[in-house]
């Protein structure tokens, strides 16, 4: 089985009264995934479908000691840098809820020769990659001969893609 990164910023609903799993009940990858619950906590065994496994991120990171934190900035990093290098698939999604960490793990993925797929969410621009995040979608395609580079309208699309499988399959 492959093993795929899905990066970007965590989209969390604000009430705090919730608990995490229901505030990211709106977060594309626990759409994908299918159960909010499993994005929470880190988990080895998160299985996407019957070719893929789901290495990350999670929310709440686990720290070598075996407690979860999401505010410990080595443990993240320490944790996200981890999945990443273990991943076979680097895939990034650039839209409204766009994360600076997906910047750095996209170097990480660059420099570790991981398959990358981007996908951006198509905007008025004067470049020919029509995204605010330009630089780095550019800077990625010069850098790396195994990356995929896809255009989206919503967030829904992309999903759409993920399910189909094939988005993952022509890497």
């Amino acid at each position: 089985m492959k093993k795929v990164y899905f990066a970007g910023k965590f989209n969390l609903i604000k009430n705090k009264k919730l608990s995490l799993d229901k505030r990211l009940v709106n977060d594309f990858r626990a759409i994908i995934l299918g159960d909010s619950k499993k994005l929470t906590f880190a988990d080895k065994n998160t299985k996407l479908n019957e070719k893929y496994i789901y290495k990350g991120p999670f929310y709440c990171e686990q720290a070598s000691n075996g407690d979860f934190t999401s505010t410990d900035c080595n443990v993240v990093l320490n944790s996200e840098y981890k999945a990443v290098s273990e991943s076979d698939i680097y895939f990034a999604v650039f839209d409204e809820n766009f994360s600076v960490g997906t910047i750095v793990e996209l170097g990480w993925a660059i420099d570790l020769n991981k398959q990358i797929i981007i996908f951006y969410k198509e905007e008025a621009s004067n470049y020919q990659i029509k995204s605010e995040y330009w630089f780095a979608i550019a800077d990625a395609m010069n850098r790396s001969n195994r990356i995929k580079v896809c255009k989206f309208n919503n967030i829904k699309e992309v999903i759409s893609e993920i399910r189909k499988g094939s988005v993952l399959d022509e890497i």
